[in-house]
């Protein structure tokens, strides 16, 4: 069996609450990660970005999850 990284199980995840009690799924989820949701420039951090887009993204965690981390 692979070894898969799933988002849900990273430390960097964030559930959208809101969306899944109001049946959207976890299209709105974030990733905290501050290599991937920093702003470079300033060094803040807004909110994070969305979990599908940085795992679709080859600049980001790609689907390999190169920025995953296990929660603890």
């Amino acid at each position: 069996m692979t070894d898969l990284k799933l988002c849900k199980d990273c430390k960097w995840y964030k559930k959208d609450w809101f969306s899944h009690l109001s049946g959207a799924g976890d299209c709105d989820d974030r990733c905290l990660n501050p290599v991937l949701s920093e702003n470079l420039i300033t060094g803040k951090r807004k909110g994070g970005c969305f979990c599908y887009n940085k795992r679709l993204d080859y600049g980001g965690c790609g689907p390999e999850g190169k920025y995953w981390e296990a929660r603890k």
